[in-house]
């Protein structure tokens, strides 16, 4: 095989030519046509007795296309083998010939840029910490008992407040005409919930079981529906029920309803604890794996191959139409564009670079009881743990993607042992939902 590299004076296209024998691709398309002549059913002629110059008058063609796709790409790849470069992306081949017992063609392709790592010592990293506190705790045990509530009547006297449930009719009108989906029966409103149009909930704070009120609202101008938009609207409103929300006592019933044996306050503490505090410590590592990454990144300079670009920009908008076409959306109805998707592609194909040389010059990686010991931490939190474990090991794609988690994990954690780190104390809250 003969090759010849060009290498340009700046950017990273490279341009291969290749010229190598065709006799190992004849050779391969006759044993190919050989055995589709085998299996081949044709009009006029015995199975297995088809003459192999009908074979290849009428398949030749086509079986030679495609195992000569096949050739060229191995040749491609062993072509810059033997060069020594690293390709980036996928290459574009051009001026294919096949003819006089040779085959040439000629391959544009982009190289994997040079990544030159700062000092990690010199990065300024800020670094989350957090604790789980008794405050935590309660606050935890109160949503529990929020989520078991219930709604209780209250005597006939009783006013609506904000925060309490009525359970109402309705009847809707619009320049003195009821419209369609404007009236209703034994609705459940939380007053302040906001379920309601604005100014529907706040009207309906003082009346008491029995009553009726007629309330005027404004719709808004972006209501749904079309015809109702900034209209003016009417509602005589009676309420059936005004409820106040019942939480549970935190006894050995409630403590047992969530699967605590012992039935003790001091163990659902202790219970809770460690769950929040294992799940502090994912949130927190995860951040600080995003905020060591993004140090990383800001402080490197690398030209990034556009054809990896254009392949996650590809991927992303892939992604994103499923996603779209799961909620319901039909695909035709689907408008993106490949720029909403740059930003985040450059992005993640510079980080991608930048900790692939991270980890190709600490030698990092997973080792095998790393994997295992995560798959059993994920499938602990599932009723049938040792399916879990078996999913995972029937799936190698599920322990390549692992793989790569654990191997980032231990470079952003060499990261952070050699940064200067400015330590951020946050809450639980603040941690595990750091958008609230």
């Amino acid at each position: 095989m003969q090759v010849t590299l060009e290498k340009p004076e700046q950017g990273l296209e490279h341009t291969l030519k290749v010229s190598f024998p065709s006799a190992e691709l004849d050779q391969k398309v006759d044993q190919r046509l050989n055995e589709m002549r085998r299996t081949m059913k044709m009009d006029g002629f015995r199975p297995g007795k088809i003459p192999m110059s009908v074979v290849k008058k009428r398949y030749g063609n086509a079986v030679r296309q495609e195992m000569l796709g096949e050739a060229v790409q191995k040749a491609f790849y062993d072509a810059v083998e033997q060069e020594g470069v690293a390709v980036a992306g996928y290459p574009r081949f051009d001026e294919l010939k096949d003819e006089g017992g040779n085959i040439e063609f000629i391959a544009r392709f982009e190289v994997q840029p040079e990544v030159k790592l700062p000092e990690y010592g010199e990065l300024e990293v800020e670094k989350v910490v957090a604790d789980i506190s008794d405050e935590d705790v309660d606050k935890m045990i109160d949503k529990l008992r929020e989520q078991r509530s219930a709604w209780r009547p209250c005597n006939a006297n009783k006013k609506a407040k904000e925060g309490e449930q009525v359970i109402t009719s309705f009847v809707g009108r619009v320049d003195g005409e009821e419209f369609e989906g404007g009236k209703a029966d034994d609705v459940p409103i939380i007053i302040g919930s906001g379920r309601m149009i604005p100014g529907f909930e706040e009207q309906l704070v003082g009346m008491k079981k029995g009553e009726t009120k007629t309330i005027k609202v404004t719709f808004p101008e972006d209501y749904h529906a079309e015809n109702l938009k900034g209209k003016e609207a009417e509602f005589d409103v009676t309420v059936h029920s005004v409820q106040t929300k019942e939480l549970p006592e935190v006894d050995e019933e409630f403590v047992k309803s969530l699967g605590i044996e012992e039935g003790t306050e001091e163990a659902l503490r202790n219970e809770i604890k460690v769950n929040m505090e294992r799940e502090v410590m994912r949130a927190v590592k995860q951040q600080n794996r995003n905020h060591v990454f993004n140090a990383l990144e800001a402080e490197v300079e690398v030209e990034l191959p556009q054809s990896m670009i254009q392949q996650e920009i590809e991927g992303l908008m892939n992604r994103a139409v499923q996603e779209l076409q799961q909620q319901g959306i039909k695909a035709e109805d689907v408008q993106l564009t490949a720029d909403q998707f740059k930003d985040e592609a450059e992005k993640r194909v510079k980080l991608g670079l930048i900790l692939g040389q991270a980890i190709k010059d600490g030698d990092f990686r997973a080792t095998e009881e790393e994997v295992n010991q995560y798959i059993a931490e994920q499938a602990s939190s599932y009723e049938d743990p040792e399916e879990v474990v078996k999913w995972y090991q029937q799936n190698p794609q599920a322990l390549t993607e692992i793989q790569a988690i654990l191997t980032e994990d231990k470079v952003a954690q060499a990261i952070l042992d050699q940064a200067k780190t400015k330590e951020v104390k946050k809450s639980f809250e603040e941690v595990v939902n750091p958008a609230a």
